[in-house]
């Protein structure tokens, strides 16, 4: 049939997948669109007259545009980041922005710190929330201070002022916002993976 796709049913139900599918990548978006174009025209193809009958168990079958798509989500689930809750994702942040802090403390720092450093490493890289290259990101922000801070020391030392009070803590103030960054970065990407989930809800 040629005005197939003018059914208001069709239209609609084309669009809500199609405005939901926005989450998807474009060439995947395109791909499901054409699936459900053909298959709706060929399953009322064969009928020289479409009521609206017709028209909603065809729709039916195929399912509602939520399911549709998070179906096509579900394919690249393996490639894809996967939502974790906010309390797990909550925790592997705050160990990596208090592992650098941590070494401060007297007597336990030095055992407390290693272990939480561990311990975030080990949740960051067994999470499939977060990319590869966003694990990679966050892992040499969290070992930059090894580096930075005897730059730092050096550069003031160079400079002629020395290690002053002033000095230490501008380099300490550094040092630790590498990991917050870090967090940051973290936080804002586990946000936009639970967004477009909810979209797709």
């Amino acid at each position: 049939m040629n005005d197939t796709f003018a059914h208001p049913l069709v239209h609609s139900y084309l669009s809500s997948v199609g405005d939901r599918a926005a989450v998807l990548p474009d060439v995947r978006r395109q791909e499901l669109l054409a699936d459900l174009r053909e298959h709706i025209e060929v399953a009322l193809a064969e009928s020289d007259t479409v009521d609206e009958g017709d028209v909603r168990r065809v729709l039916d079958q195929l399912g509602t545009p939520g399911e549709i798509v998070a179906a096509a989500l579900a394919e690249e689930a393996n490639s894809g980041p996967v939502p974790e809750s906010g309390r797990r994702t909550a925790i592997t942040l705050c160990l990596i922005v208090v592992a650098l802090p941590a070494a401060l403390i007297p007597v336990i720092g030095s055992f407390f710190a290693p272990a939480a450093m561990i311990a975030a490493l080990v949740r960051l890289w067994r999470s499939r929330q977060w990319a590869r290259r966003e694990k990679w990101q966050a892992t040499l922000l969290m070992f930059s201070p090894v580096i930075v801070v005897p730059g730092l020391a050096a550069v003031f030392s160079v400079a002629g002022g020395g290690l002053t009070a002033v000095a230490v803590m501008a380099t300490l103030v550094v040092a630790a916002s590498l990991p917050v960054t870090a967090a940051v970065r973290l936080h804002r990407s586990a946000a936009r993976v639970r967004q477009r989930i909810r979209r797709t809800a």
